[in-house]
């Protein structure tokens, strides 16, 4: 037996040793080179194109559109020709042009994002995004790629704004002020509010950024009316349960169950509400008020429809075999893996498949009724939660926000001219208009007519350079390649010890 167990021992330390030296070279794998934007000197004359205006819900037909630099010089309706000695004309007869989209709840995530994550925001249209915080701490590298990005160096969407701060939940301990300091010494962030945040410093929070003019927006508080939240200045409330859990008879005694937990405080689970009768019991006037609300102090909503329905989806198996995985690294794939068999077992108990389903097109119904009512609604995509795919999902959301009752030019709008009212930009972004910055894409066919022709995308024009078809297909192979294979699996490795030096969650 004595031989037997020194033998399993030598195999044992064999596989350790093995393993250890394994994680060692993937660690030292060298990265694929980050994609860099094109450099040309060309200017552009697109031809005859239609030209969608969303906010109008109508196109304009047969316009010439003339790009220099990284700006539209002028529009005309007869055609004209530019004295331009480095102009290319490019035929837009029959052609659809809107300007470039913007994902409002997205996550770079990791360190590797110019790898995995960039390029397909670019491939799928999406020139701007809102970052919502990372599960590592990438301000450092935020920073610098917001500067590459604007340089032209590095290929990704701008980060228009970004979280560096967050306070709520495991991050209950900072000093509300020091937060608010540091953020304020950076016009281009803002303070992210995550669910576990308490009233004394919530609003302790909000008074001093207030005072500093720095944003907060984020998750409503659990434990903190959304009402109060909205008085408070709250810039935006995310996630599309915002009205569910708050309009029905049992949000007070939700509140306090949160209240009590985040406090430390002994609770028992029957203390909290059930999840279906909140659903079941919900409440007409509650929801109006809130609405109202929100209307009045210009409270934005940004629903991210694709994770609920990605909730409601997560037992069904050709959802879960989305062929976009090929996009998404090794351990990330693992981990959307066992977060679906977690929601899979969750949704077993009798009825609960029924609620996911239920909330999801609930959440649906609410966000149109909220937003024919006034509430400006942002297109967002949680993207990098599972199976929320960097700019492909973008395209997902549009489309589930015209399910909610949004028609095609108002979802359109959601994610074009509304996040440049959101950040005061739009001298600059959100329309195709003389002046503006050209960030356009060019479809086939015309989103009014269905959302889902956002995805029909033939050339892309972005800080003065024109990406054809074959440009935008190459990013996507290049994300392939470095999510699959031993490139994939060295990048999980140094996503994994990332996580476990630097971990935001």
């Amino acid at each position: 037996m004595k031989k037997i167990f020194l033998r399993m021992m030598k195999y044992a330390l064999i596989a350790v040793v093995f393993f250890a030296l394994l994680i060692l070279v993937l660690w030292l794998y060298p990265l694929a080179e980050p994609l860099t934007q094109k450099s040309s000197d060309h200017s552009y004359i697109i031809k005859g194109v239609n030209i969608v205006d969303a906010e109008a819900d109508t196109v304009l037909h047969n316009q010439f559109v003339y790009i220099k630099g990284d700006r539209i010089e002028r529009i005309a309706s007869d055609a004209f020709t530019p004295d331009d000695a480095n102009m290319v004309q490019v035929e837009g007869t029959g052609k659809y042009l809107i300007p470039g989209l913007w994902d409002m709840h997205s996550h770079l995530a990791f360190q590797i994002a110019p790898q995995v994550i960039m390029p397909l925001h670019i491939a799928h249209g999406v020139t701007n995004i809102r970052d919502m915080q990372g599960i590592v701490n990438i301000n450092e590298e935020r920073r610098q790629w917001r500067q590459d990005i604007l340089a032209e160096k590095l290929l990704g969407p701008r980060l228009i704004g970004f979280a560096d701060e967050i306070v709520g939940a495991n991050y209950d301990e900072q000093d509300v002020v020091e937060v608010v300091n540091r953020t304020a010494a950076d016009p281009n962030t803002f303070i992210k509010i995550y669910s576990g945040i308490l009233s004394e410093r919530y609003f302790a929070l909000a008074k001093e950024a207030n005072a500093r003019g720095v944003v907060f927006a984020g998750h409503y508080p659990n434990a903190i009316n959304p009402i109060d939240a909205s008085n408070a200045g709250q810039r935006s409330f995310e996630h599309a349960h915002l009205f569910i859990k708050h309009a029905n008879p049992l949000a007070d005694q939700n509140r306090e169950y949160y209240r009590a937990l985040y406090s430390d405080e002994e609770v028992d689970a029957s203390d909290r509400p059930s999840v279906v009768a909140m659903l079941e019991g919900f409440d007409e006037e509650q929801f109006n008020e809130l609405v109202d609300v929100m209307v009045k102090n210009e409270t934005y909503f940004c629903p991210t429809h694709v994770t609920r329905r990605y909730e409601a989806l997560a037992y069904d198996q050709d959802f879960l075999d989305d062929p976009n995985l090929q996009y998404v690294p090794p351990l990330v794939a693992m981990i959307w893996s066992d977060d679906a068999s977690g929601m899979h077992e969750y949704a077993k108990p009798d009825g609960m498949q029924t609620y996911l389903e239920d909330f999801y097109t609930k959440g649906l119904e609410l966000t149109g009724r909220a937003h024919d009512s006034g509430v400006k609604v942002l297109a967002g995509t949680d993207s990098y939660d599972p199976y929320s795919f960097p700019g492909i999902s973008l395209h997902q959301e549009l489309e589930e926000l015209v399910k909610a009752g949004l028609t095609p030019a108002e979802a359109l709008v959601s994610a074009t001219s509304e996040p440049a009212v959101y950040f005061g930009v739009t001298a600059d972004y959100g329309r195709v208009e003389a002046g503006k910055v050209a960030d356009l894409l060019l479809l086939s066919k015309n989103p009014l007519e269905d959302i889902r022709n956002t995805r029909t995308i033939e050339r892309l024009y972005y800080n003065g350079n024109q990406y054809e078809k074959t440009d935008l297909e190459a990013m996507k192979t290049y994300v392939a390649d470095n999510a699959s294979g031993i490139k994939g699996w060295a990048l999980s490795v140094k996503m994994f010890l990332r996580l476990m030096k630097d971990n935001r969650h």
